[in-house]
Order: C-alpha cells, then structure tokens, then sequence
C-alpha cells in the first residue's frame, strides 16, 4: 500500500462529492463554504438484525431542540471491525454489506448523490489479512476496472469458504470472491489503510493504522508530514483510554504519532470498545465509540480507583450493573450458550464417578486439578497482567477452590439424602450420578456467572462479563460538524445519537453533544 498525500485524496473526495455542491478548496470544510457534516461509526456487522437498525440510525437526519437540524454526513468514517468474529469477505457480506444496503438502497436519490467511504482497519479486521476491508474500504487503482455496482452491493461469496478453498487447491481453480463490495450511496478514495486528510483550516483529519502490533516506519513518516501548527481529529483502532484505565495499545499509538494530548490538543476518536464514552485530558478529548452493531460492552462499575473522569458514558455505571447481576441465572440456564457450562460438566461427571467409587479421597484428585485448571483459567480471563496480582491471584485461587469442592459436596449430599440408595432400587446408581451431575452443572454456571459479576462490579475486567450477556442494545455512532471561520479556529461539534434497543424500535436519543476546538478545549452543547 502506498498512502496518498493529503491533498490528493482530498482531491479524490471532491470529486465524489462534487454532485453534493462540492467545490475545490484547500480543506474538506472550505469545499462546501465553511461547513461539512462527518459520520463515524465503529464495530459494526455482527447480529443481522441490529446491523440493519444501525445502519437506518445512521442514515437519519434529527431535528435537536436547541440544536437545529443533524443531517447526515457527506463522509463516513469507519473506525475498524467491519464485521465479526473475523472481517472475512463471507461474514462482512452477511452482517454488514446485506443488512445496510437493505437499509440504504431504498433512499432515493442518496444513491445516485454519492457520499465519501474512509476507514482504519481494527483487529477483526486484520485476522483475515485486511482481504474484506480492502475490498470495501479501499478505492481501485487507476488501471482498474471498477465492479459492477450491482455485484457490489449484492456479493455472494462461497458459503463455505474452508471447504471452498481445499476443493479449489486440489483442483488448481479458484475460490469465488466478489472483486469489490460496497455500501449503497458510498465511495471509497484511500488507496492505503491509512490517511490524512486536510479537513478545516489549521484541522487535520488523519486515521491510523496499528496493525495488530505498532506504528511501522512509514506510518510515522506520513504523519509527521503535517504542515506546522496543525492540530489533528485522530481516528484510532484501540482507544486510548476507556473504563477508567489507560489503553496501552491506544496509548503507544498515540506516542509513536508523537502526540501527547496533555500538550498536544487533539480530538481522539476510536471503536474496539463497544460502548460510549467522553472524557478529557486538558484541551483534548478521548471518545470512545464502539457502538456500531457489536454485542454491548457496558461502562465501568466502580467509581474508585479510577485514572479518569468520565464526563458522559452510555450505558453508564447503574443501568451497567443492573445487567450484569442477570449474569449468575443467565450462565446457568444456558442463556450464554453450553461450552462453559459443558466443560463443568465433564470434570463434574469425573469427580462423581471418582466419588462414588473410591470415596472422598478419590475424588478429591480429580476435584484438585479441576482446581488449578479453574483457578489458572480465571486469572488468565481477568486478565493478572493488567491488573494487581495480589488482588486477582486469590480470586482466582478461591473460584478454583470453590468449583473443584462442588462436585465433592454434592456427591456427599447425595450420600446423607439417600439418593443413592433410592435410585439403585429403581435406576440403578447411575441415576445418582445423572442427578448429581445435573446440579453440579446447574451450580457450576450459576458460580461461574457469579464470578463474572464479581469481577464487574470490582473492576477487573469489564469485557468478559458482558460478553457472556451478548446485549444488542445501547447502540450509536457520532455525527460531526466540522466548521471553519475566518480569524477562529476552526471547531468541531459532535452529536451522538444512539438508540436503547435497536430490535424492537426503540426512539433514536441524543446520548451526548460537545464542541471542541484547539484554544478552547471541549465545551458541552446542552
């Protein structure tokens, strides 16, 4: 890949949008006389269902009291983590491309007024080598024919491309790929999976790449490129901050840019965490905005210990933590899926068996290694590194106690019950063991949810938890004005609409509204 200068993509912009009243200038804002309106939308393509919700929130326009009218963009950002698990041509097909151009195809005449597509890859994308987000994101090379638009809008990838690939491989074809996908009324223009663009005067728009590692050479030599005395809107794929904590990825990113936002005022924007939230760091501003379709990360519950205010969080620490005590009953009955839980199972059937067989000391092996495995498990999934051994290593240590005596406690509840005995005389003693082990199951999820809790409303770890809840809701994205004035600097006003429960229709909300500018800082709208 080779990035383009700022000034030619620019250029390559305005061209698109030359039908919308583009004109040429030397920055996006100037292009339609001082004012232009940015979408950025991050971590969609997951539930097809919400896919297609997000994308019909994306493409309103919302009349604000107080506010005015928020059109919609004339350029759409995607932050990264186009679709999941992994940003495959066949899943960005199915769960992104699909739903919004079931979503976008219908608004007449969008179609045929173009609008600008960029983006930065995130790390779903970058498992499949970038293929899919290429394939969408970047604009064709000059020799290139371009695809025809039906097939783009419409692609139909093999269905099974593993098996595709093998059959194909021995039989010397070739695996069917669309050449091309595309977002009904969008372009591409970048040529690299980064890029700076001149966005208002003295206002950079530059959107990185970290590449599952850290800034290469190149990236670092294009962005310091700038002219001087410009200030930068960065788009990140992992936040710099989010939960409360500094982001070690976001942070060496912004360090290799040479950007130190304690110094250096800059608007940071970034996805990967899939929640909302403003905080401030002197006159920049760190956004997190993961919001575009992927299952809910929700904010961080505890207030102590915490590196940083956080100004607006959606959803914030309450209605978070109303969630997460479903966790205990929603793990149990299967709510969460059967792998965990069957896992528990077998090492339960074991210690029973165990039990039963030769008596408590028996058992007690097999319950020990159930122990260390649990307890060794769980540290990894809270995550001891990130976090103070001497708090998470107990914890640990504890849950793995407690999973390992279960099976043992219910093999001796059953002895002092009688099960046992009853069921020999009807089923014989495997029924004891059916029983026994369908309550350690039972129990195992309960705990296990229970430990999820726990470690939420601690604040070891905030993903886990609500992954394992697999929420749709409390989605949104950000919608920027971008303006520049003559002998002001130029401002930025971002309005985040989001909607509470994109599947059964919910009111689009407006989350959050602020201005920021370079001299000033970050102000609040409302």
């Amino acid at each position: 890949m080779i990035p383009d200068p700022a000034l030619e993509l620019l250029g390559r912009a305005l061209a698109v949008l030359e039908p919308r009243g583009a004109r040429s200038a030397s920055t996006l804002a100037g292009a339609f006389g001082g004012e232009v309106w940015i979408d950025f939308v991050a971590d969609t393509g997951d539930d097809v269902t919400v896919s297609e919700a997000v994308a019909r929130l994306v493409s309103g326009e919302y009349e604000v009291d107080g506010l005015g009218l928020l059109p919609r963009g004339q350029v759409l950002v995607h932050g990264g983590d186009l679709a999941y698990p992994v940003a495959t041509v066949r899943e960005m097909a199915r769960r992104l491309v699909g739903p919004w151009n079931t979503a976008l195809e219908p608004l007449e005449p969008e179609v045929s007024l173009p609008r600008v597509l960029l983006g930065v890859p995130g790390n779903h994308d970058w498992y499949d080598g970038l293929d899919g987000f290429s394939r969408l994101c970047q604009a064709p090379c000059a020799f290139e024919e371009p695809a025809a638009l039906g097939d783009a809008l419409h692609p139909h990838p093999d269905e099974n491309p593993v098996l595709a690939w093998a059959t194909a491989f021995a039989s010397g074809a070739q695996v069917n790929k669309p050449g091309s996908m595309a977002l009904a009324g969008y372009v591409p223009v970048q040529h690299a999976s980064y890029f700076r663009l001149p966005l208002a005067r003295g206002l950079e728009l530059c959107g990185v790449d970290r590449q599952l590692r850290g800034i290469d050479a190149r990236q670092r030599a294009y962005f310091r490129a700038r002219g001087p005395g410009m200030s930068r809107v960065v788009i990140l794929p992992d936040p710099a901050r989010a939960w409360g904590e500094a982001r070690p990825n976001g942070t060496a990113t912004l360090a290799a840019l040479g950007i130190d936002p304690a110094t250096d005022p800059t608007l940071i924007l970034a996805g990967d965490v899939h929640h909302y939230e403003r905080s401030h760091e002197m006159k920049s501003v760190h956004v997190v905005a993961g919001g575009g379709g992927a299952f809910l990360q929700g904010a961080r519950i505890p207030q102590r210990d915490s590196a940083y205010d956080r100004v607006v969080e959606f959803p914030g620490p309450r209605a978070s933590w109303a969630m997460c005590k479903k966790l205990p009953f929603h793990l149990a009955s299967g709510g969460a899926g059967w792998v965990i839980t069957s896992l528990f199972a077998l090492g339960d059937t074991l210690a029973l068996v165990a039990y039963y067989r030769h008596g408590v000391v028996g058992a007690a092996a097999t319950a020990g290694v159930m122990s260390v495995l649990v307890a060794l498990a769980t540290a990894l999934l809270v995550g001891w590194r990130r976090h103070r051994t001497q708090l998470v290593v107990p914890f640990a240590v504890t849950f793995g106690l407690l999973v390992g005596a279960l099976p043992v406690a219910l093999g001796v509840a059953t002895d002092v019950l009688g099960v046992d005995e009853l069921a020999s005389e009807t089923f014989g003693p495997a029924l004891a063991v059916a029983i026994a082990m369908a309550l350690s199951t039972f129990a195992s999820g309960f705990g296990f949810g229970a430990m999820l809790m726990v470690i939420a409303r601690l604040g070891l770890n905030h993903a886990q938890p609500f992954a394992a809840l697999g929420i749709g809701g409390f989605k949104h994205f950000v919608r920027m004005r971008v303006r520049e004035t003559e002998g002001k600097p130029s401002c930025v006003e971002a309005f985040v609409i989001g909607v509470v429960d994109p599947v059964n229709g919910s009111a689009p909300v407006l989350v959050d509204a602020f201005a920021w500018d370079p001299v000033e800082g970050a102000r609040g709208l409302r």
